[in-house]
């Protein structure tokens, strides 16, 4: 092999490595858009999927969410426990001299604001296959006053993650009639078709309940208990009874899920 040749091979090498090196820079270096969705703690995520009765799983793990959104050149953050909130921008997201280590940092809002006003907020995890952070070790500050715990990222949004973990499917009713709640939030009953809402973390209610707009009550919502029981979905009369949610004591239906396909 003469001079050019090795000098031709050795000049490729270089290049190739220089490449992976700044793949790798890239792939190591964080974004805000890499942190964007609603982040929520593990330990109540797999509580909720397990029991499927949100106030009962609430009264027993404090539930936990962390949503960051962007909103123009604004990247906001929401840390909610469903009962309080606390809300801040995120300016930045530094790294630490440990790899995969970083932290994100936090002011009221996006205005300037000096070093010493700032609070940091600081988080671990690493990229799946697809380069997407699913899994995030974070030392969350106002509620948890930095303990480290993990949270999962569920989507851009809470609701199809805790429908889908609750209540979402498809049933039949003693009847054989048809029920669905859909993960998006849409309620189809045999007689009628309403978005809905469940209820996470009502201390005073009496049962779980999901609730939709209702022009015709006195507070503007219908409401409809319901319970797990052997499998079976139970459903519930629910109602407003001195600013309290009181359900029925017996099922005014008893729902079956049915295989997908079914």
């Amino acid at each position: 092999m003469n001079t050019r040749a090795l000098s031709v091979i050795v000049c490729a090498l270089l290049i190739a490595a220089s490449a992976i090196a700044h793949a790798q820079a890239r792939r190591d270096r964080v974004f805000l858009r890499d942190l964007e969705g609603v982040w929520v703690e593990e330990k109540y995520a797999d509580a909720l999927q397990k029991s499927r009765m949100p106030h009962a799983v609430a009264k027993r793990i404090e539930p936990l969410v962390i949503a960051i959104r962007r909103e123009g050149r604004s990247f906001p953050m929401l840390v909610t426990n469903f009962d309080r909130a606390a809300v801040q921008a995120v300016l930045d997201v530094e790294p630490d001299k440990k790899p995969g280590s970083y932290r994100l940092v936090l002011a009221p809002d996006d205005q300037p604001i000096s070093s010493e006003k700032v609070q940091y907020l600081w988080f671990k995890g690493e990229r799946n296959a697809e380069g997407r952070f699913e899994v995030l070790e974070m030392a969350e500050l106002f509620f948890r006053k930095g303990k480290w715990a993990s949270y999962r990222n569920v989507g851009a949004a809470l609701g199809p993650f805790v429908n889908g973990a609750v209540i979402a499917g498809r049933y039949r009713d003693a009847e054989g009639r048809s029920w669905e709640f859909s993960k998006q939030g849409e309620a189809y009953l045999p007689d009628e078709t309403f978005p809905y809402e469940l209820s996470l973390n009502d201390k005073r209610a009496n049962c779980e309940y999901l609730e939709g707009d209702d022009l015709k009550a006195l507070d503007g919502k219908r409401r409809i208990g319901f319970a797990w029981k052997n499998d079976r979905l139970e459903l519930y009369k629910a109602t407003m009874v001195n600013k309290r949610v009181r359900c029925e004591a017996k099922p005014f239906a008893v729902l079956t899920p049915q295989r997908q396909g079914a």
